[in-house]
């Protein structure tokens, strides 16, 4: 009998999982408490074939420890928690769940270009100070006046255009890895990045976190930036250097940002974004919705049961 291990999870219930899993005649276990180290994964996950993940770390020295586990798979579409040239090199399988929350992500992005773009974030923090006026929001353009940049044009992306779309922003977006057609077909310019960076109004992150992507957005690029540019990220934390990000906020140079996600997370307390009067901040949130929480504990428990029953499991990465 195969074995399936949850090492760590935010789930108000993983009873959807438990009868994928055990339906298909394996054991299925909850490790708790739920790992947080590589040694406690190491010490918790013996004798189990599939790890599904959340944050817990699957390092070189966890799957060196646990050759018994031959797949892991991550709740989500980032895997920046596992090695997966480690696992590529030892022979094990990764999967992640690519395709479940591309509404709410884009959604979410959206809400945060809307918001800021009207200034909402900044008319709420001087209210919520005891100021009032639009004076000192002033200048607010027309959104039919500005072009919104696109970092990286996947899925999450174009879903992000489409919607857009209805508030007649000019769109353009940089990706040199998404044939032509892919921006023909969506009506969207394409650009390089450099020319992105010049040129948009609003500019919003759609990349993964790789060695060339980590702090893409710093002091240089920043410097680049259009005066009075808005930043939103919803992909991954890293991409932004915060300490270039913060004073570029305070500076004007950048008019405001909503993030979702953070270099360190949770955000420290003592950051200096958690003050800012022209930030929105969301915690790591963009993900979630009732339906796409069901459609990725289930998605993942289906890919390591795939896995268990000889099977390619969607989603795999090595």
């Amino acid at each position: 009998m195969g074995t399936v291990a949850i090492t760590d999870h935010v789930f108000p219930s993983i009873e959807n999982q438990r009868q994928v899993i055990e339906s298909a005649g394996f054991e299925f276990r909850e490790i708790q408490p739920i790992c947080k180290t590589e040694d406690d994964v190491i010490q918790r996950c013996t004798g189990v074939d599939v790890l599904l993940v959340q944050w817990a770390p699957v390092t070189r020295r966890v799957l060196e420890a646990l050759p018994e586990v031959k797949c892991v798979v991550r709740y989500g579409i980032g895997v920046d928690n596992i090695d997966v040239a480690a696992a590529r090199e030892l022979g094990r399988t990764v999967a992640n769940v690519a395709n479940y929350c591309f509404e709410e992500v884009s959604n979410h992005a959206v809400a945060m270009i809307i918001s800021l773009g009207r200034r909402i974030p900044h008319d709420h923090y001087q209210i919520a100070h005891g100021g009032w006026g639009v004076k000192a929001l002033l200048p607010i353009p027309a959104f039919s006046d500005l072009t919104l940049g696109l970092i990286g044009f996947g899925s999450i992306a174009r879903r992000v255009a489409a919607k857009a779309k209805v508030f007649d922003f000019h769109l353009i977006a940089s990706d040199p890895f998404v044939p032509e057609s892919a921006f023909q077909e969506n009506g969207v310019q394409r650009v390089d990045l450099d020319t992105l960076l010049k040129t948009a109004d609003l500019i919003t992150l759609h990349c993964p976190l790789l060695p060339d992507t980590r702090h893409l957005i710093r002091h240089d690029s920043i410097e680049k930036m259009r005066p009075r540019t808005i930043l939103i990220n919803t992909s991954r934390g890293p991409l932004i250097k915060e300490e270039d990000l913060i004073e570029a906020l305070k500076s004007g140079k950048l008019a405001g940002a909503g993030l979702d996600v953070f270099e360190v997370e949770p955000l420290p307390a003592q950051s200096p974004l958690r003050a800012l009067p022209n930030v929105l901040l969301t915690s790591h949130a963009a993900s979630v919705s009732e339906r796409a929480r069901q459609k990725l504990q289930i998605l993942a428990a289906d890919a390591a049961r795939d896995f268990l029953q000889g099977k390619r499991p969607a989603g795999t990465l090595t």
